[in-house]
């Protein structure tokens, strides 16, 4: 993850960098290379640091959007299932 600004930091890149076996994660089709670029709503690049860490802070039972940029270009929205 790349963060820009001093006072009110923005992502300004989420790339995947590891995925752990059996995750959650893993199970929504969450693959290493891709490019977060929207997190439960908020644009990559441009999300505030604080609001992308409060929306990745999920409990367990709870959903986790993301827009994902795959490889070839293609988009998907994966849907991470906290905990499970």
């Amino acid at each position: 993850m790349s963060v820009d600004g001093f006072f009110s930091p923005e992502i300004t890149e989420f790339k995947i960098d590891e995925v752990h076996s059996g995750s959650p994660a893993e199970k929504a089709g969450v693959k290493v290379g891709q490019l977060v670029i929207e997190l439960d709503g908020c644009k990559i690049p441009g999300c505030p640091a604080d609001k992308a860490k409060k929306l990745m802070d999920k409990e367990t039972g709870e959903i986790l959007l993301l827009l994902v940029k795959n490889l070839d270009g293609s988009e998907a929205l994966l849907k991470i299932h906290v905990g499970e």
